[in-house]
This record gives structure tokens, C-alpha cells and sequence, in this order.
């Protein structure tokens, strides 16, 4: 049974707020934030996207002290919690002692740990892990207070072109054609002397000479989705059999071609959306319509949640043009009338270090500077207390 958007805004109304990863902070900064939040009016944060290696250290060695006292803090202040499952981003221990869970692209090369996203979605091991811990977290936070909704994984697009990859593909293949002949007719494999004779010569579309068949691209990606979209559903089904009633999502990323978005929505609570415009380009406005459209499409007359956007700069633009005056709140704006039920942004204190230092967030790195409210720190610095180098004048009074 789908859980209605209801269950997150009948008591809360319209959802506001962000990313928080507190793990990058000394804890006596989270009792300023938690204040911050709740003076901007913050009801919803997500917690725990890339916290593996903080949850679990070693292999079977779980510390989830800091997030109970997190998830306390939450509650105190009457702040749900988006409590993200964190199977996007394995530890290094994971790719260190079982290789095998590590991705390969289609040139055969092995992609490392040191980034994030470092997982292939047909290992049994990290099925195995990932699952284990989440399992864990379910039955550590059902029932707490805090607890307002779960967020499984991040962003799901990864793809893999190991072995392990190939025998899930040709599984998939067989399902879907039933044998060889099937196969060879749906990929025209006359053409290029392409024809299969075994399945195990069947393989994904790795690195050839010249264009790949262009129809097992498309099966490939169809797999893909299938396989990521598989261990999803496992993620859901432990977080509803231990937390029935608390909604479950995962975030899209708006006309994304990774994944079918429309078999995606049909097994959520609730869709979600990460939206990123592009502040210099002209047609922004219409293809941000034409994405959140697309949410609310995907939702079929549920409400949808603007997961993520960016406050102004991000950390991934090789050129980040500044947002004017008013436009942050006139895209944010755009969602809520094509129907969002909240508002969340990346994130709410900026980054300490690492790859999204310098991604803008609700609030900067050192705080609200003085003199400015709380709700103008959360709000992307629409004072000059925030934003000193676009003006120098302070709107004191704007609550």
C-alpha cells in the first residue's frame, strides 16, 4: 500500500529544508543548527546519505551513537528526519576486502573507492552489506520520533560491465525473450554477422571497434534500471515491514535516461526530484517547468517533493554564474506551483571540504554572519549580512 504525501505534510504543511550532514561538524555546532533551523522555519532535513563508513567503521562494527543523539536533537526541535539508507557510497573496507563489490566500466577497468557511487549493483556481496545495515538502522529507529520519512540510496544511476554484471544481464535477457532465437530476432543480429549461438557469449555492451548494436544498448539500459530499481524494492521492503506508515523515496534527477522513471514512481510513497538549473541559459525556466511537470506526471495526483537545488553556485560547473536578486525564490517558487509539497535544498551548511566545498548551501560554512536573521541565513543570504560582495545593506526585519 502507497503511502499518500499526507503523512509528511498534515501535521507539518509545507516541507522546508535540506541536506544536513552533521558528520562533517564538531557536535556543538549542531545545537546552533538545530536552532538556525527551527528560527527559519526548517521541518525536514535529510540525514545519513553518505554515512556508511561513520555507521559502520569495520566490517560489523556499527556506531550509531552520534546519529541517536542526532535524531534526539531533531526531534526536540521538532524537526523530521529524512533518514537516508547509505548504500550510495560504500566504505573503502567494502572495496579493500571484496573487490569484486567494485564497479568496471566498459573498457574493463576496475573504478576505485575515493569518490562515491563506488558499488556494482549485481555483487551479492554489497547486496549482502548494504542490506545488512539497513536492516540495522530500521530496527535502531522504528518508532523514534524524529523519524518522518526514509530516503533510499542517492541519486540511482550507477552502472556496471563486470562479469557478475553479464551472467545478471543474460538472466534478465532470458526472462525477457525466453531463448537465443527470441534474442537474435528482437537484436537483429544478421546484420554485422552478430548472431548468438550460446549464451555465454552474450555480454554487455562493452568497449568494440565500432558502433555497438544499437538495440542491445537499449536492453542494456533497460537492465540497468531493472537491476538498481531491484535493489531499491529490497531496501523498501525491510524499511516497510519494520516501519509500516513511514513513507519511503529515493531521488530522481529530473529527464535522466538511467533509469525508467515511470516504473521507478509506481514503487514509491513519494517522488522526489534533485533540480539543478542552469542560471545563464535562457530556456532554464521552460526546461525546469518541463522536469517538474514531469514529477508531478510521475506522481499521478500524489504531491511531489523538490528534493534538492542549489542556493546559488555548485561545486561541479566548470563556470558558476551568480543567481540575481529574487531568482532563487522564483524557482523555488516554480515547483510550488507545479504542484511540489516541499521545498528542500543541497544543503543546509556548506561542506567543510572535499569535493563540494565550494557547492553554495543554506547556510555558509561559518554560520549566519551578524545582524542577520535566521530565516535570511537559510535562505540563501537574502541579506547583505550573507552575501556582502552583491550588497551592503541588511533586511533586518524579513521573517
Amino acid at each position: 500500500m502507497k503511502l499518500g504525501m499526507h503523512t509528511l505534510t498534515q501535521k507539518r504543511g509545507l516541507l522546508f529544508g535540506g541536506d544536513y550532514n552533521p558528520e562533517q561538524w564538531p557536535e556543538e555546532v549542531w545545537a546552533q543548527d538545530a536552532a538556525l533551523m527551527r528560527d527559519a522555519g526548517v521541518n525536514l532535513v535529510t540525514v545519513g546519505v553518505f554515512s556508511w563508513a561513520r555507521l559502520e567503521p569495520e566490517p560489523g562494527k556499527r556506531d550509531f551513537g552520534w546519529l541517536d543523539r542526532l535524531l534526539d536533537l531533531m526531534a526536540a526541535h521538532d524537526i523530521g528526519v529524512d533518514l537516508a539508507t547509505p548504500t550510495a557510497s560504500p566504505p573503502p573496507w567494502l572495496g579493500h576486502r571484496w573487490p569484486e563489490t567494485l564497479p568496471v566500466d566498459e573498457h574493463g577497468h576496475t573504478l576505485w573507492y575515493g569518490a562515491r557511487n563506488q558499488f556494482c549493483p549485481s555483487s551479492s556481496v554489497y547486496w549482502e552489506r548494504s542490506l545488512d545495515l539497513v536492516t540495522a538502522l530500521a530496527d535502531r529507529y522504528a518508532g523514534h520520533p524524529a523519524l518522518a520519512m526514509w530516503h533510499v540510496g542517492n541519486e540511482y544511476g550507477q552502472v556496471c560491465f563486470c562479469d557478475a554484471s553479464a551472467a545478471a544481464f543474460r538472466s534478465w535477457l532470458r526472462e525477457r525473450y525466453g531463448g537465443l532465437d527470441g534474442l537474435n530476432e528482437a537484436w537483429g543480429t544478421t546484420f554485422w554477422s552478430q548472431g548468438y549461438s550460446d549464451w555465454a557469449e552474450v555480454l554487455p555492451p562493452r568497449a568494440a571497434p565500432y558502433i555497438v548494436n544499437p538495440s542491445q544498448r537499449l536492453d542494456w539500459r533497460r537492465f540497468c534500471s531493472d537491476q538498481m530499481l531491484a535493489h531499491f524494492r529490497a531496501q523498501r521492503d525491510v524499511l516497510r515491514a519494520r516501519t509500516p506508515g513511514v513513507p519511503v523515496t529515493t531521488n530522481f534527477m529530473g529527464l535522466f535516461k538511467g533509469i525508467d522513471s515511470w516504473a521507478w514512481a509506481e514503487e514509491e510513497d513519494v517522488v522526489a526530484n534533485d533540480c539543478y538549473p542552469e542560471p545563464g541559459d535562457p530556456l532554464t525556466p521552460a526546461r525546469t517547468a518541463l522536469t517538474h511537470d514531469l514529477m508531478r506526471g510521475l506522481a499521478k495526483g500524489r504531491p511531489w517533493l523538490l528534493m534538492e537545488q542549489a542556493t546559488s553556485a555548485v561545486n561541479w560547473r566548470p563556470h558558476n554564474l551568480p543567481k540575481p536578486p529574487g531568482q532563487f525564490r522564483l524557482e523555488s517558487l516554480q515547483a510550488l506551483a507545479r504542484g511540489a509539497d516541499g521545498l528542500c535544498y543541497f544543503q543546509w551548511r556548506a561542506s567543510r571540504f572535499g569535493a563540494e566545498r565550494f557547492h553554495a548551501a543554506m547556510v555558509p560554512h561559518a554560520g549566519p554572519r551578524r545582524g542577520c536573521t535566521a530565516r535570511c541565513a537559510s535562505t540563501a543570504g537574502s541579506c547583505a549580512g550573507c552575501r556582502a560582495w552583491r550588497a551592503r545593506r541588511c533586511r533586518r526585519g524579513w521573517r
